[in-house]
């Protein structure tokens, strides 16, 4: 199963269109150096949309396992162009809001939604 790595930080409100333009910069480097992604199966960042938390992020990265995160971050940091993306990245989250947590799952369920019968159909 996918294990994940959470990232969770917080944007001022008058820094989100940088926000915007830093994720395009860490897509671009994606594109380009795919090598450098090596291990990651998946990236989702989410926005939480509850009560007096605009600006609030987790990027959600998947794994194949927990050995590939600590490989991946190793090597990741070793590089010039993830040493310019952090810390434009630091610059724009609000100080004491950035945490990181890995995320094991214990148990997947599958759930069948199709409905056995369709409306409006007599037999």
């Amino acid at each position: 199963m996918t294990v994940y790595l959470a990232r969770t930080y917080v944007i001022a409100p008058n820094r989100l269109r940088e926000h915007n333009e830093w994720g395009k910069k860490l897509v671009s480097l994606m594109k380009k150096q795919p090598r450098l992604f090596l291990g990651v199966e998946s990236l989702q960042v989410l926005s939480h949309k509850d009560e007096g938390s605009a600006g609030k992020f987790t990027a959600l990265w998947g794994f194949e396992s927990l050995s590939s995160i600590e490989g991946w971050e190793t090597g990741f940091r070793e590089i010039p162009e993830e040493k310019a993306l952090r810390a434009e990245f630091m610059k724009l989250i609000v100080p004491g809001s950035y945490s990181v947590c890995i995320l094991e799952p214990i148990k997947k369920m599958t759930r069948n939604t199709k409905s056995p019968l369709r409306v409006g159909k007599q037999k």
